[in-house]
Parts: C-alpha cells; structure tokens; sequence
C-alpha cells in the first residue's frame, strides 16, 4: 500500500449539482427492519460508493463529516442505522432498541449478525442505478468497524476505513483471529486508527498490522470511533478518493484549490 502522503483527491471540492439521496429498507434475515440513506454525487456515469456502518450508540447521521467530503470528491455514501439504533428498531412487530449497557445490547439485538446486515445491505446497493457495483468501499467506527471487517470478503470492498476496531467479545471464540482472517480474504486496501489509551480497539489494530494492504495508524490519548474526525476526517476522504476514484480510473489527479497549497505531508496529518 502507498504510503498515506503520498495519497491525492481526484476531484475539485465543489459541485455544480447537490447529491442525491434515496432511502433504504431492507428486512434482515431475523426480521430488523433497516434503514439508511443512499446519497450519490451528480455525475455522468456511475460513481463509487462507500457503506458506512456507525458506533454503539449513535446513528447514521454521525458519518456526516464523511459524508459531505466524500460527495466532494465524486464519492457516494450509503450510511446505515445498524440494528438497534437510529431508524433501525423494528423486529417484526416489537421494538428492539439497544441500551446503555454494550453487551447486553449486544446480545438483546444481536450485533453478531451486523456483517451479515452489511453484505445484505452490499447486495441492494449494487442492484441501484447510478452505483458502480465494482467501486464500493467499506467504512466503520468501533463495533461497526470490527463488523465492517468481518462482512469484508463477502462485500468484496476495494477500500476498508476501520475507525477503533472494537466489540471483540460480541463476536464469539477466536474473535480477533478471525478478524485477521477476514482481512486477509478481502484482499482490500485497509486504513485503521485507534488510539493507545482504548484497550480493545489499539489490541486489534495491533493484531491487524502488517497484514497485507493494511496500514495502522496508532494514536495517543484515548480518541474513539467518531473522535478522529476531529483531525483526521480530511485524510479518511482522501484514502478513499485514492483507491476509489484517482488510481482506479486511471483519469488525471486534479488537486483541490484548497490543497494546492498544503505540503503533502501537512495534508495528510
């Protein structure tokens, strides 16, 4: 994998036209109804798209940083509320809402079956027009990240952005080795950041290092999942800008006039 400073956006940072949303609802193989929004930049042809599956806790509209510069670049999005969360409350005719307590949710709802939500949510986007079905990255932040990973060698991701990797203990016995397995399947190029003060998410980055197509980025401090944001929002869209648009079309990279001034390594901080 490319060294990250070295990494470029294709596109200009503005677009004539606003994206264009659709929403999903699909029913998972236990009965959760799961919701989500499509949103596909203007363009001619058909454009990459990224799935993005959030923390315990939050929802889709967390991804919206993301979201926005992704669309920038010519990316798409379709952000996800994972069983549990958000919209995504229903099963069958009750509500199944997750809690404040990480692995009693886990077990109430069934987060074990988030990758499957995932591949299943893979198989719609792909049949949606606008959506080039050989371009879909994966993005996810703590238990969606480590889901994210686990659905990956069925998604057939390009590009994989794994925000703290974490919720080892909801995926049952030999959970982190078969995180390495998975990853070495998907065969894609994979970005993860955790910090060293977040126990699981820094052990399972660590075990990830050094596999094929991966480069870990260790923090200080205790960040979590939606915390790199902060400062490090910009990078994430321009890994996928690299492997989802410049170096797979083979187009000429054209530098954002906001960049163009910006030392390589000062972008890529």
């Amino acid at each position: 994998m490319r060294t990250f400073h070295l990494l470029a956006p294709l596109v200009s940072m503005a677009l004539a036209a606003a994206p264009a949303t659709t929403e999903m609802a699909l029913t998972s193989a236990d009965g959760f109804a799961l919701k989500g929004t499509l949103t596909l930049p203007a363009a001619k042809g058909k454009v990459p798209v990224v799935i993005l599956a959030h923390q315990f806790h939050t929802d889709r509209a967390g991804w919206a940083p993301l979201v926005e510069r992704l669309a920038a670049r010519g990316i798409g999005t379709l952000a996800l509320d994972l069983r549990g969360h958000g919209a995504s409350t229903l099963k069958g005719s009750a509500q199944a809402t997750v809690s404040d307590d990480f692995m009693a949710s886990a077990k109430a709802v069934g987060f074990d079956s988030i990758p499957a939500d995932l591949v299943q949510a893979a198989t719609w986007l792909r049949s949606q027009p606008g959506v080039d079905g050989r371009r879909i990255g994966l993005a996810g932040s703590s238990v969606g990240a480590f889901a994210s990973l686990l659905a990956a060698p069925q998604v057939k991701p390009v590009a994989i952005l794994s925000l703290s990797p974490a919720g080892t203990g909801v995926f049952g016995e030999g959970a982190r080795e078969k995180l390495k397995s998975a990853v070495l399947q998907a065969q894609a190029s994979t970005l993860v950041l955790a910090a060293a003060e977040d126990k699981d998410a820094f052990e399972n980055a660590k075990a990830l290092a050094g596999l094929p197509g991966v480069a870990v980025s260790l923090a200080e401090g205790k960040a979590h999942g939606f915390a790199f944001f902060q400062e490090r929002a910009d990078l994430m869209a321009v890994f996928f800008g690299e492997y989802l648009t410049y170096h797979r079309t083979g187009q000429k990279y054209v530098k954002p006039e906001a960049e163009a001034t910006k030392p390589a390594a000062e972008a890529a901080k």
